[in-house]
């Protein structure tokens, strides 16, 4: 059975009984589908136990929001910002659920159960006394103890959902009631007499407010994982676009260029078809095992694609690592950029440092202005600059005597350390 969701009646609500103080009855009778009567006579009857009723109205009206108030989208750390395909295979929400809107805050059957809880801990201490034979004060500073610490873990969950202002002040009510009611717990077990106060006081406060915490810390943790997670999801799908804008859209455009030409189009689809499926399979057109030969490599492909040689000038080589690689491939962007739109002669210096690798494509073309490419052009913006940015380097473009990119990145591990 799907119910409508748990908010507090505003004023003039359209659907819900007309409030008296804070809605709350009223959003739990129409939650529930119960006479608004109903609700309020259960509230009245259980707040003379021990103030239960006030307690969970409190609760209620603290941690329920209301009817209409402004939305904070609430945001998964496990779900793919980039993955349209995934959510288009969700089933259609009901429209009676509260999944109508995604963005509404509804309260949880959890937390409408936590407010049950605080109902039955109000008749036990209604009851405790007669039974356990101890003072009912006792137990009454326990109950804001833990009041004290439930408020500030159910901040944990409306911290991304709920304004900076709101979650900072129920956290500190929820620690002044657990300061309040420890000293008052500790007054009333004579236990101060005993011990020195002030250590006793330090001690207990500190340890309850860290306990307290813990949800807070656990969420913060979590945000910043699933922010680091979505940062490395961006930086493998802009990896992906620049290799397919670096192969497969570069080979269409050859492909197109020569469509009169059926041999060469084959070769170039042959070609294509072998580097690509081996990319997919292996993460990498081939291993390399030389920054020097890799730099090679692109020269080689880019010489045999468009017909214009490259000199290509090696100073150190090195076993490379990611960022050397994503330099090599900048390069081979570069060269590629230069076969088609530069002039020859077109050269290539790579010099491996012992903290950085270097590597300039030169040509003697009238060069271009960053700036003004159009934003649908990717070939430098995210095959060279992003490529290189994404591993810490830097990209740079003289325009003398020819245009020369410049390409610095970082030397590092396998593992990413920097040497």
């Amino acid at each position: 059975m799907n119910r409508p969701p748990l908010l507090r009646a505003k004023r003039h609500s359209p659907v819900r009984p007309r409030p008296v103080l804070a809605g709350v009855c009223s959003g739990v009778a129409y939650h529930l589908g119960w006479s608004v009567g109903t609700v309020r006579l259960l509230a009245f009857v259980s707040s003379l136990m021990m103030g239960g009723g006030i307690l969970l109205y409190l609760w209620l009206w603290a941690t329920v929001p209301r009817e209409g108030a402004p939305t904070y989208p609430p945001v998964n750390p496990w779900e793919l910002p980039d993955a349209p395909a995934a959510t288009l295979r969700q089933p259609l929400p009901n429209p009676t659920s509260s999944t109508l809107n995604p963005s509404v805050p509804v309260a949880s059957t959890q937390l409408f159960m936590v407010g049950i809880g605080i109902l039955g801990l109000s008749m036990f201490l209604w009851l405790a006394p007669n039974i356990l034979g101890i003072s009912w004060l006792v137990l009454v500073w326990a109950l804001v103890i833990l009041g004290g610490v439930a408020l500030v873990w159910f901040q944990a969950l409306r911290i991304n959902t709920s304004p900076k202002w709101q979650t900072t002040g129920f956290v500190l009510l929820g620690v002044l009631l657990i300061v309040f009611g420890l000293v008052r717990l500790m007054v009333d077990l004579n236990i101060v007499p005993k011990l020195d106060f002030g250590v006793l006081l330090g001690l207990a406060v500190a340890a309850v407010i860290l306990v307290a915490l813990i949800p807070l810390g656990i969420k913060v943790v979590d945000d910043l994982t699933a922010a680091k997670t979505s940062e490395v999801r961006e930086a493998e799908r802009a990896e992906i676009a620049a290799h397919l804008h670096d192969s497969v859209l570069q080979t269409l455009t050859l492909i197109r260029a020569g469509a009169d030409d059926p041999v060469r189009v084959r070769s170039l689809a042959l070609t294509q078809e072998r580097e690509l499926r081996a990319w997919l399979y292996t993460g990498q057109a081939e291993p390399e095992e030389s920054v020097a030969q890799a730099l090679k490599n692109q020269a080689s492909e880019v010489e045999a694609t468009y017909g214009i040689a490259i000199e290509v000038v090696t100073v150190g080589d090195a076993v490379p690592s990611p960022a050397e690689l994503a330099a090599v491939a900048a390069a081979g962007e570069a060269m590629t950029n230069a076969a088609r739109h530069g002039q020859p002669p077109i050269s290539v210096f790579q010099e491996v440092r012992p903290k950085v690798l270097e590597i300039f494509v030169k040509d003697a073309g009238d060069g271009f202005d960053p700036e003004a490419i159009p934003e649908d052009r990717h070939g430098y913006r995210h095959s060279i600059l992003g490529r290189v940015e994404r591993v810490g380097g830097s990209v740079t473009i003289r325009q003398r005597a020819g245009t020369e990119v410049g390409i610095v990145v970082p030397r590092t591990t396998a593992e990413g350390i920097k040497r």
